[in-house]
C-alpha cells in the first residue's frame, strides 16, 4: 500500500503544479473518443484518418472509464513492486526487498512518462507471470491476454523473463509450451486485429538505446559470473536474453517494437542488478554499476518534472486564442495543420474540439501521410506540396518549444511567399496558404465537391456532377456509402487516399462501418 499511496500523492501534486505526463495528450484524447462514443474504430481528426484506438490497444480506456483514469494508473503502478517481488521469489528463490523498493523508486519517476496503458498492461502481465510461477496456468492466461489488448509492449517486456526462464530451466519447458497453447487463441486474435486494422507506420530504432540494451545485459551477465549466487546461471541467462532480444529488435527491419524494447531496462535495470547476490567484486565497483543503472532509469523521466519552458503549452489557456480563431474560420473543405509542440498537446486540444489536423501524437503514424516531416531538411516545395496534398488552408505556429521538424517549418512559414500571416496573438501566429487544395477535388480538374461535414467516422459532401473525385482521407476497406450512388476504392499513388466514383450529382455520405463480411473478406485477401 505504501507505493500506491506515494504514487497517489505524486499524481495529486502533478495536477496541482500543472505537470502532465509525456504521453498524456494521446491517452486523454482516446478517452474522449470513447466517452463520446464517436471514434472507436476510426478517427478522421488525426493523420487524415487512422485506427487509433484499435491499433494501439483499448482495454485500458474501458477500464479507466469504470475505475477512473488516475486511480487506475496509481493502482497499476502501486502493484508492480509487489508483483515483481513475488515473481522473482518464486522463480529464483532468493530475493531482496531492496530490489522491489528500487522498482518503486523508479516508478515514481516513470510516472512522468505518461505511459499509462503500458503500466496497466505491465501490472496485468506481471500478475499473470506470478500466477504462472505458482502453477495456475489457466487463470494466468487471462491477465496476460488482457495485457495483449491493453498494450502489447508489456507482453514483450514480460516475455523476456519467461523466455529466459524457459531457456534456463529445462524442467519447466513442457509447462511453458502448454501455457503457450492456452494462450494461442488470444495471440491469434491479437494478430487478426493487427491485420484487420493495419496501417502503415515507421518505428524508431535509436543506436544509443540498442547499445544501452546490449551493454546493460552484457554487464549483468558478467556480474553473475563473478558471484557465488546459486542462481547465477539462471540470472545470467536473463541478462543475456535481454541483450539478444534488444539486438534482434534493432537488426530485424520493420518490426513494430523498435526502441521500445528498452522499456525492460527502464523498469527493471536497477532491481535486476541488485538481485545479483554474493558478488566477488569490490563493493565500490558494484556501487558504480548500481548507481549508473538507477540514474539511467530515473534521470530521463525526472527531467519531465522540471521542463519549465514546456509547462505553458500543456495548459488549456495556452490554446484558447488559437481555438477561438479556428472556430471562426473552420471550413470543412480544409483541415488545419498545427506545427507540433514538443509536448504535443495540440493533438488533444484541436482534435477534442472537433477540428481535423494533419498529425496526431504518435510519430510512427506519420508514415501514413506525413513522412516529409521525418527530417528537418525538407525543402519549401516539398512542404507546400505536402500541405496541399493534405487539404490544408491555415497553419498554426505556436510560440513555444517545438517538435523536431518545428524549427524548419517555422523558418519556411516566415520566409516563403506562399504563406501570409493572417492573425497573431502573444502565443500564436496563423498563416494562410496561398492557393490551397481542398480535401475533396475532381480528378478531371473540374469543379470540386463541397465538403459539408467531417465527423470522427464519416464525411458528407455535395457532389456537383457525376465523375471521379479524390477525397483526402486515409483509405480503409471499411469505408461505405451511406448516401448517394457510386463506388469507393483506394486512390493510385503513395498517399493511400480514398477515391469516389459518383454516378450522379447530389448529397453523398461516406462512413467507416466495420462489418463481419468485410472483415472476413480482408482476412481472405491477406491469407
Amino acid at each position: 500500500m505504501v507505493p500506491t499511496l506515494f504514487y497517489a500523492l505524486i499524481t495529486v501534486l502533478m495536477q496541482i503544479l500543472g505537470i502532465s505526463g509525456w504521453d498524456a495528450p494521446a491517452h486523454l484524447y482516446k478517452m474522449a473518443l470513447l466517452e463520446q462514443d464517436t471514434g472507436f474504430f476510426w478517427d478522421n481528426n488525426w493523420y487524415g484518418g487512422a485506427y487509433d484506438l484499435l491499433s494501439y490497444g483499448f482495454i485500458f480506456y474501458f477500464a479507466a472509464r469504470i475505475v477512473g483514469y488516475s486511480a487506475l494508473v496509481v493502482l497499476s503502478a502501486g502493484s508492480l513492486p509487489v508483483l515483481f517481488y513475488l515473481y522473482m521469489r518464486r522463480t529464483y528463490g532468493r530475493v531482496s526487498y531492496v530490489s522491489a523498493i528500487g522498482l518503486a523508486v523508479v516508478l515514481a519517476a516513470y510516472l512522468a512518462h505518461g505511459q499509462d496503458p503500458f503500466l496497466f498492461a505491465m501490472a496485468l502481465m506481471l500478475g499473470g507471470m506470478v500466477l504462472l510461477a505458482h502453477r495456475h496456468p489457466l487463470i494466468a492466461v487471462l491477465p496476460i491476454a488482457a495485457a495483449l489488448f491493453a498494450n502489447p509492449l508489456a507482453m514483450v517486456v514480460g516475455g523476456v523473463f519467461l523466455l529466459a526462464d524457459f531457456i534456463a530451466t529445462p524442467a519447466r519447458r513442457t509447462y511453458y509450451l502448454r501455457v503457450l497453447l492456452y494462450l494461442a487463441p488470444f495471440l491469434l486474435a491479437r494478430v487478426m486485429v493487427s491485420v484487420l486494422f493495419y496501417e502503415r507506420a515507421t518505428y524508431v530504432y535509436h543506436v544509443g538505446l540498442m547499445v544501452l540494451c546490449a551493454g546493460w545485459g552484457a554487464v549483468g551477465f558478467v556480474l553473475t559470473r563473478l558471484s557465488r549466487d546459486p542462481q547465477r546461471a539462471a540470472r545470467g541467462i536473463l541478462f543475456l536474453t535481454f541483450a539478444v532480444v534488444g539486438l534482434a529488435v534493432f537488426f530485424l527491419p520493420g518490426n513494430p517494437v523498435g526502441s521500445n524494447v528498452a522499456r525492460f531496462f527502464f523498469l527493471f535495470g536497477f532491481p535486476l542488478y541488485w538481485e545479483v547476490h554474493d558478488s566477488l567484486l569490490p563493493k565500490y565497483v558494484l556501487f558504480v554499476f548500481l548507481a549508473a543503472s538507477l540514474l539511467g532509469q530515473i534521470v530521463p523521466p525526472l527531467s519531465q518534472y522540471f521542463r519549465v519552458a514546456d509547462r505553458p503549452s500543456t495548459q488549456a489557456a495556452f490554446f484558447h486564442p488559437a481555438l477561438s480563431f479556428a472556430a471562426q474560420h473552420y471550413d470543412p473543405n480544409y483541415r488545419f495543420h498545427v506545427v507540433a509542440l514538443d509536448t504535443h498537446w495540440e493533438a488533444y486540444h484541436f482534435s477534442v474540439n472537433g477540428f481535423p489536423i494533419t498529425r496526431g501524437w504518435f510519430r510512427q503514424a506519420d508514415a501514413v501521410h506525413n513522412e516529409v516531416l521525418a527530417t528537418d531538411d525538407f525543402s519549401a516545395s516539398e512542404y507546400l506540396s505536402w500541405l496541399r496534398d493534405m487539404g490544408v488552408k491555415y497553419v498554426f505556429l505556436p510560440r513555444a518549444p517545438l517538435d523536431w521538424s518545428g524549427d524548419r517549418e517555422a523558418y519556411l512559414l516566415r520566409t516563403s511567399p506562399a504563406f501570409v500571416a493572417v492573425w497573431r496573438s502573444a502565443d500564436w501566429t496563423v498563416y494562410q496558404l496561398r492557393d490551397p487544395s481542398p480535401i475533396a477535388v475532381a480528378l478531371d480538374g473540374g469543379r470540386s465537391p463541397e465538403v459539408l461535414a467531417v465527423l470522427q467516422q464519416a464525411i458528407y459532401l455535395d457532389v456537383p456532377r457525376p465523375g471521379d473525385y479524390l477525397i483526402k482521407v486515409t483509405y480503409s476497406p471499411y469505408w461505405q456509402m451511406t448516401q448517394g450512388i457510386g463506388t469507393l476504392e483506394r486512390s493510385a499513388g503513395p498517399q493511400r487516399f480514398l477515391e469516389l466514383h459518383a454516378t450522379e450529382a447530389g448529397l453523398y455520405g461516406i462512413q467507416v462501418r466495420v462489418t463481419l463480411k468485410e472483415s472476413l473478406r480482408r482476412l481472405i485477401r491477406v491469407f
